[in-house]
């Protein structure tokens, strides 16, 4: 009895490491994130995930912001566009174990504050490589070398290579010692745009998002400060669109600062500079984390084909549709598919494509003519049809028999050409336009 109360004692007097260790400095911090609110969490969470060691300082007692103040509250923004770590916090919200399309229906509908509360502080706890600190501000930041050194309010000082400003106002630009600089515009002022075909920065997209009306694409070059900035990212630039006060605003100010975050990884992981952020990688690490680049309202979470169909969408070899009074942007993964509709961007992306398009006019594509196509662009032999007809079911997950003669979806293919094509390891610049 003696010795297990003496267990219990010391038990208690002991913190346990779990919890105890995310108030400490990492050991070598490469990207701080500083802020309280839901962006700050969303821009720490996927820097940490994207394989750095982050480090959070929080300017408040608690994390959430607004999510965690007041009564419950109901977002209806970001229609059929949960995605990323706005999904992640539904899903916690709704407590299940996989993401559905009901559970985050619900979760939008209902989210308690307190709840709320208890998945922000619940997670942080648990991400790996990263650690935070509370009631904690900066003192000062200043250049040094492709990074950024910060004094923070208890006078500890770091030094790390990107940093992901989730403050109001982008507040840390005010401590910089620049002059002149609350006159200057470092970040684009166009957030904005609808997806617009004739030009190609829909090529470049980073997050998602639907606020009445609007359905659009997030380009990266948003993110990016001029160039005496490089390295520094604000998660609210546009404090009228993205004010953390307005919740329907909330879903998408979460998926930008996810990208803010991605964007730092990204510069601490390769020991380089924003400006020079190849924007294919960046998008397939938010596409890892279930980010989307398109907003297409018909392909969701669920969809076992969604990774497939974005990467797809984002070469604009199939392209989306404003429809129901531009209501909505559809992917309309069952339509048909002609080479009218992907003769262009296909010889865009192939030069050698050019030949096979030659006199051809195929109002339906058909499986065989997919397949023809692929093995003239990519060299392929006559093996690739038994190849396809054997992961039909298990790898490719299709419905229905294999049949060369059958009317491709635009689903199927997608698939097939992102798997046997892959035009999307095809480098873009961040004016979307197409780099040989």
């Amino acid at each position: 009895m003696v010795n297990r109360l003496f267990f219990l004692i010391l038990c208690c007097l002991i913190p346990f490491q779990g919890t105890a260790q995310k108030s400490k400095k990492p050991p070598k911090p490469q990207v701080l994130v500083y802020g309280h609110g839901a962006d700050a969490f969303s821009a720490a969470m996927q820097s940490a995930q994207s394989g750095v060691e982050t480090y959070w300082i929080v300017d408040s007692t608690n994390i959430g912001g607004t999510l965690i103040q007041g009564e419950t509250k109901s977002i209806s923004s970001n229609h059929l566009l949960d995605v990323g770590t706005w999904a992640f916090f539904l899903k916690g919200i709704a407590n299940v174990k996989e993401i559905s399309d009901s559970a985050l229906f619900a979760a939008k509908k209902h989210i308690a504050p307190r709840i709320a509360q208890n998945v922000f502080e619940n997670s942080a706890d648990t991400i790996k490589r990263l650690s935070y600190k509370k009631n904690l501000t900066i003192s000062a930041i200043e250049k040094s070398g492709k990074g950024w050194q910060i004094t923070l309010s208890n006078r500890e000082k770091i030094k790390v290579r990107a940093i992901v400003d989730a403050t109001d106002k982008a507040s840390l630009l005010s401590l910089l010692k620049e002059k002149d600089i609350k006159d200057k515009e470092y970040f684009p002022s166009e957030l904005v745009k609808q997806i617009d075909y004739d030009s190609s920065l829909y090529r470049t997209g980073i997050a998602v998002g639907q606020i009445g009306k609007q359905i659009f694409n997030i380009p990266l070059s948003n993110l990016l400060p001029d160039s005496s900035l490089r390295n520094y990212f604000s998660t609210k630039p546009n404090e009228k669109l993205l004010s953390p006060d307005n919740i329907e605003r909330i879903p998408l100010l979460m998926l930008r600062a996810q990208a803010c975050g991605a964007a730092a990884a990204y510069c601490a992981f390769f020991n380089t500079t924003s400006d020079k952020i190849n924007v294919r990688t960046l998008q397939g690490e938010l596409l890892a984390f279930k980010s989307f680049m398109m907003p297409f309202q018909d392909i969701r979470l669920s969809d076992v084909h969604y990774p497939q169909i974005q990467r797809v969408g984002a070469t604009g070899i199939l392209r989306g549709v404003y429809k129901n009074n531009e209501n909505s942007f559809q992917f309309s993964p069952d339509s048909l598919v002609s080479s009218k509709e992907v003769e262009f961007p296909i010889k865009q992306l192939y030069t050698r494509s050019q030949i096979w398009f030659k006199d051809k006019d195929i109002p339906v594509f058909k499986l065989s003519d997919l397949l023809d196509l692929i093995k003239y662009v990519a060299n392929r032999g006559e093996e690739l049809n038994a190849e396809v007809e054997k992961g039909w079911i298990k790898r490719f997950r299709f419905k229905g028999s294999y049949d060369p003669e059958r009317k491709l979806s635009r689903r199927e293919f997608a698939v097939l050409v992102d798997t046997y094509l892959q035009p999307f390891h095809v480098r873009v610049n961040l004016k979307g336009e197409l780099q040989y």
